[in-house]
């Protein structure tokens, strides 16, 4: 009976975000800083799906959390989890892939105990020296690099920010992320992929895992996954044949200066807009 209920919510508030988004609204207790805090730390599921405003009344309906926003354009946009199956983040991570895929920054409404998610973005986690003719393009989740002669060259994909509740078990814990992510962006090639198939190689002071394959139409596909900095992140370039003299010399040199920034982590707004007066 515990999961016909559970269905029929998850339901209704994808049906009605504007309703459960209303709903939420009603006798909310305040956090206190403190409790944000801890709040903040606790662990979910890194489960995502559908666009921001559906979500939202997901996580309503199955934690009587509220993300909210105005923005039409963070509403429609399809989330997606970067998190690998085994890993369940915290609030403040999942928080942050929300705003990192949503292209903006969340702070906390005290007045009505809801998580506001608003433009403008927070900074890139990551730099790299960009090849000469290459035009970058964010689209949230990852950022594009073109060169002048292809459709696509090189994609950063950002896919999120990892902790354990042991330090001790930090280095374990983003070995198996690092493993899990480079497997799944590799499964559409060989269809029985592995570790075994993938070479570390050096980035700069990173270590990386490498794997490359031609796909069926003959396009040649590379991936470098690292994670630095608590942060994970895939490169991948996708380069015709007949390209790949020109557009292969200009992606190695642009993943070689790939750098985490030591700033990389939370898309947390430092200062809170006014959200009581613009929402």
């Amino acid at each position: 009976m515990k999961s016909i209920v559970n269905i029929l919510l998850v339901a209704t508030a994808l049906i009605l975000p504007d309703y459960a988004c209303k709903a939420a609204e009603l006798k909310r207790k305040s956090l206190t800083p403190t409790e944000q805090k801890s709040y903040l730390s606790k662990r979910t599921s890194g489960g995502m799906m559908g666009p921001f405003a559906s979500y939202s009344s997901l996580l309503y309906a199955l934690n009587d959390v509220v993300i909210h926003s105005k923005d039409d354009a963070i509403n429609k946009t399809a989330l997606s989890s970067p998190f690998p199956d085994f890993y369940k983040p915290t609030w403040e991570e999942l928080f942050d892939t929300i705003a990192r895929q949503t292209k903006s920054a969340w702070t906390y409404d005290p007045k009505r105990d809801f998580w506001i998610f608003a433009a403008p973005p927070k900074p890139l986690c990551f730099e790299l020296t960009l090849a000469e003719g290459w035009q970058p393009h964010n689209e949230g989740l990852y950022i594009g690099y073109q060169p002048s002669i292809a459709p696509v060259g090189m994609d950063v994909y950002i896919l999120g920010h990892y902790s354990s509740t042991n330090k001790d078990e930090d280095a374990a814990l983003f070995i198996g992320v690092r493993e899990a992510i480079a497997v799944r962006f590799a499964k559409p090639f060989p269809k029985n992929v592995s570790r075994k198939d993938m070479t570390e190689e050096t980035i700069g002071n990173l270590r990386a895992l490498h794997f490359k394959a031609t796909g069926p139409t003959g396009i040649i596909w590379q991936q470098w996954v690292v994670v630095d900095s608590e942060m994970a992140f895939a490169i991948v370039s996708a380069i015709k044949p007949e390209h790949e003299k020109q557009i292969l010399p200009d992606v190695l040199k642009m993943v070689a200066s790939f750098k985490v920034l030591s700033s990389a982590g939370g898309t947390k707004q430092e200062v809170a807009p006014n959200c009581r007066d613009k929402e």
